[in-house]
C-alpha cells in the first residue's frame, strides 16, 4: 500500500482499515480534509468517483501537482537539507499563497510542481508546526524575504535550524548524520546505512526501490526513490479530483447518491493551530451537517472523545499509541463516529 511521502500530524493511517470496514465499497468517496490522504490511499478498492480537498492550498496543490506531473515534483523536492534554504524557501512559498489559491479554484489547473516539491522538501525537514502555515502572516506583511537575523526564534522561526536530534523525517531523511537505530523515513530514506539487524525497512526493503530513468539529474542519492514513490502516487491519483477551499465544496453526492461515503477529519478542538485552522467554527458546521445527513450516507467523523454529540452513531475509540502533535494529551483520546448507515462490525466481517 502506497502512503504519503511526508510526515503529517494527525494522519489516520493506523485507523484506516477500521474506517474502510464500516464504509464498505462506496460508489463515490469524499474526503474534504485530506491532509496526507492516508484513508484514500488505504482504500481496498477505489470508488468510481473520488474527491478530496483541503483548505490548506499547499496540501491541495501538492496532491494536484503530483497527479499531473509527479516527475517534476520529485525533481523539485530532491535537495539536501540546508538551514538557510529552509528559511528562504519558507518565505518564498508563503509569498506564493495568493497566486496558488487563485489558480486552485480552476479545477483543470494542474498545480505548481515547484511549489509542491519545495513544500514537500520542507515538510520533511521542519521541526513541529509552523511550516508554511496557509493562514499565517506573510513575511514582513509584504511578501519580501527578510534577513535571516529577523526571521524569529524557536521552532516557529522561518529560518529555524532543521531537525538535528535525529536523521530527519520523510523525504529529507537521507544526507543527514543518522542515529544508528534510525534509517530515516519518507522518500529520502534510501541512501542511508540500513538497519544492521535486517535487510532494510520501508523504501530500503528489498524490491521496493526502483531504478529511475537515466536522464534524471539527481541532487541526492535518494532522488530515485523520490521519483519512484511519487510516480506510484500519481498512478493512484489518476482519476481522483482534488479541490481547494471550504470543506463543503467537496460535498456534492449527486453521482453516488446513497452509495456515497464521507471521511471527515476536521481540526480537533484546541489543536486547530497544527492545521492552520481555528477548528471550532468548522466543528459546529460539521456537527449540523452530520446530524442532517447521517441517515442518508456512510460517514466516518474523527475527533477527540466527547467532541461531537451524535445520537445513534457508532463510537469507536482508539489509541494512536505514540506521542503526537500535543505530546501525550491526545494519544489515548482519539474517536471515530460512524453514521447509522455505515456497516456495523458484524456486517463488515461479511465483506472481508
Amino acid at each position: 500500500m502506497i502512503c504519503a511521502p511526508f510526515p503529517y500530524f494527525g494522519g489516520k493511517r493506523t485507523i484506516a482499515a477500521t474506517v474502510w470496514s464500516r464504509l464498505g465499497t462506496p460508489t463515490q468517496y469524499i474526503e474534504p480534509f485530506c491532509g496526507s490522504a492516508a484513508v484514500l490511499l488505504a482504500a481496498p478498492r477505489p470508488a468510481s468517483l473520488e474527491v478530496i480537498g483541503d483548505a490548506n492550498g499547499f496540501i491541495a496543490n501538492f496532491w494536484r501537482a503530483v497527479k499531473h506531473d509527479a516527475e517534476a515534483v520529485a525533481t523539485w523536492s530532491d535537495y539536501p537539507v540546508s538551514h538557510v534554504d529552509l528559511g528562504g524557501r519558507h518565505q518564498w512559498l508563503m509569498a506564493q499563497r495568493e497566486r496558488v489559491a487563485a489558480e486552485l479554484l480552476d479545477p483543470e489547473w494542474p498545480g505548481d510542481a515547484k511549489v509542491a516539491g519545495w513544500w514537500l522538501w520542507g515538510q520533511c525537514a521542519w521541526i513541529g508546526s509552523g511550516w508554511c502555515d496557509w493562514n499565517g502572516k506573510a513575511p514582513n506583511g509584504n511578501g519580501k524575504i527578510p534577513a535571516l537575523s529577523t526571521l524569529g526564534n524557536g521552532v516557529h522561526a522561518a529560518g529555524q535550524v532543521p531537525y538535528v536530534s535525529g536523521a530527519g523525517m520523510g523525504i529529507q531523511a537521507a544526507g543527514r548524520v543518522p542515529q544508528y537505530a534510525d534509517t530515516g523515513r519518507g522518500v529520502l530514506a534510501a541512501g542511508r546505512i540500513p538497519h544492521a539487524g535486517n535487510a532494510g525497512r520501508g523504501v530500503q526493503a528489498p524490491g521496493k526501490i526502483r531504478r529511475a530513468p537515466e536522464q534524471l539529474t539527481l541532487w541526492t542519492s535518494a532522488g530515485a526513490t523520490a521519483w519512484w514513490w511519487l510516480q506510484q502516487i500519481a498512478v493512484r491519483l489518476e482519476r481522483v479530483r482534488v479541490v481547494h477551499g471550504h470543506w463543503d465544496r467537496c460535498l456534492n453526492a449527486h453521482y453516488g447518491g446513497g452509495e456515497t461515503a464521507y471521511f471527515l477529519d476536521p481540526p480537533y478542538h484546541g489543536h486547530g493551530g497544527v492545521y492552520g485552522e481555528t477548528g471550532q467554527t468548522v466543528q459546529q458546521e460539521i456537527q449540523s451537517w452530520a446530524l442532517a445527513n447521517g441517515s442518508a450516507y456512510r460517514i466516518a467523523l474523527c475527533g477527540l472523545v466527547g467532541e461531537y454529540d451524535l445520537p445513534g452513531w457508532e463510537v469507536v475509540e482508539w489509541s494512536r499509541g505514540k506521542l503526537t502533535y500535543n505530546g501525550g494529551a491526545t494519544t489515548e483520546l482519539e474517536t471515530v463516529w460512524f453514521s447509522p448507515k455505515c456497516l456495523r462490525e458484524q456486517q463488515a466481517s461479511l465483506f472481508d
